[in-house]
């Protein structure tokens, strides 16, 4: 078959799977069906199995096959650290440690004088505290919670605070972050520490920089053309107390736990510290100190059990889909259409640049039409080695500026939960919030863009 026909094949599988997630198709299905399907038609096409050397004996089974083979890598590899880590997010919000975290933030923001000063304080401590509260849900309604109502009393509009506070989880980055650790463990192959410091700390840091000065000065700008003049005396400001939420002040430490321990134990070279480690040692110094200050085994018994069961719901909404997009990437790999591409591109002036942005505007554009940054992510992500293994740049001029683009594109879109939750609790329009972040967030993949490639490439 020629080029032109597998180029064809992969825009053909790739749009009908955008077009049946648009639908509202549940994303683990479509990868699913849409993978499996298109690897029967690669294996019928070039009569050959897609397992190479390892295949079972025949080559349609091979492609059934492979769905175990993808469960057992993933399980074993990058789903087991997702799951223990999920457990422990959640435990924290639980516990209320995160409450207490959020609301220390909170308390040493409202120091600074001027309110749009504050927003963009609140979201370079928002996107730093995203490392240790990894839900964009989660570490939005917290913010909601505290913050929110000091930045209206300030005088700052509704729909510019709901902006801010959607967008602090903008980028999935850190040790503990699933998305994260998935372009660690299967596209670069390093640790996710190693990952977040060596790689996507140095655009993200940019970014988070860049953006909190744009807020300040666009957003007051918005505010004084929609809203007129609202700033108040920070002396009638009614702050939330990290005391507030009925657990010790200490319980503020614990979400940081783990990727302290991670960042002691990098130093120690004589010491491999895994991040199920950390989290695990994170487990037993909070149920210790947990039982010192309630003096109940009991406790301890119930939100160990429902750690346990936090890892299963895990399991079924991130583990699974990972698996379903693995075998969707498989079949967009063996189609070879993104490949031929590349190579076409590789014989132009800036071939690298024109690769990152095709790929990285798939990811930012499917984010936005589904509401998930972790959906393209896991499904056009593995195919970045053999790309840059054409162009002869590092992987990561690709998996970075796309990674941090699927969290980009979701914080404008409709069907992200972060979206919609933050919009209902501010009271405002969810088409407003877009709107006032449409520019932003365009700004920022810009950004990502160019520091990527300055960077990397």
């Amino acid at each position: 078959m020629s080029d032109i026909i597998y180029v064809l094949l992969t825009a053909i599988v790739i749009v009908i799977a955008a077009l049946m997630i648009v639908r509202k198709t549940d994303s683990k299905l479509v990868f699913f069906f849409i993978g499996t399907c298109s690897l029967l038609l690669i294996t019928l096409i070039t009569k050959q199995s897609i397992l190479g050397k390892s295949t079972t004996g025949n080559i349609y089974i091979d492609v059934i096959d492979i769905i175990r083979l993808k469960f057992i890598d993933t399980v074993k590899g990058t789903g087991m650290r997702l799951m223990v880590i999920a457990g422990y997010v959640m435990l924290m919000n639980h516990m209320k440690a995160s409450n207490v975290l959020a609301a220390a933030a909170g308390k040493v923001l409202v120091k600074l004088k001027s309110p749009y000063m504050i927003l963009g304080g609140v979201f370079i401590v928002g996107s730093i505290l995203k490392i240790f509260i990894t839900s964009q849900i989660s570490l939005g309604l917290l913010f909601m919670a505290t913050i929110f109502p000091i930045l209206i009393q300030l005088g700052v509009s509704r729909v510019s605070a709901a902006a801010v506070l959607i967008t602090i989880g903008m980028l999935d980055m850190g040790p503990n972050d699933s998305s994260a650790i998935f372009g660690a463990t299967e596209i670069l192959k390093v640790s996710p520490m190693e990952y977040f410091l060596q790689f996507e700390s140095k655009v993200g840091f940019i970014i988070i920089l860049f953006m909190a000065v744009f807020y300040s000065f666009y957003f007051k700008y918005l505010d004084k053309k929609e809203y007129g003049n609202t700033i108040v005396n920070a002396s009638e400001i009614q702050e939330f107390s990290p005391r507030d939420f009925g657990v010790p002040l200490f319980y503020g430490i614990f979400p940081i736990i783990p990727l302290v321990i991670v960042v002691l134990g990098s130093f120690q070279h004589s010491i491999k510290l895994d991040i199920i480690t950390a989290n695990l040692i994170g487990f037993f110094i909070v149920f210790i100190c947990d039982l010192i200050v309630t003096k109940s085994v009991k406790r301890i018994g119930e939100n160990l059990k429902k750690v346990f069961e936090w890892m299963g719901q895990y399991f079924t909404n991130i583990v699974v889909i990972i698996v379903a997009a693995g075998i969707f990437a498989e079949a967009i790999k063996q189609l070879k259409g993104i490949t031929i591409l590349a190579n076409w591109c590789s014989k132009l002036t800036g071939a690298t640049l024109i690769a990152i942005l095709m790929l990285s505007i798939i990811i930012f554009g499917t984010a936005i039409l589904t509401g998930s940054g972790n959906a393209p992510w896991y499904a056009f992500s593995p195919l970045t080695p053999d790309i840059a293994t054409v162009l002869g740049t590092h992987t990561a001029a690709f998996a970075v500026p796309m990674h941090l683009a699927s969290g980009l594109g979701r914080c404008i879109s409709p069907f992200c939960g972060g979206v919609i939750a933050i919009s209902g609790v501010a009271e405002v329009e969810i088409k407003d919030v877009i709107k006032r972040n449409m520019l932003p967030m365009i700004v920022a993949y810009i950004i990502n863009i160019l520091a990527s490639y300055i960077i990397f490439a």
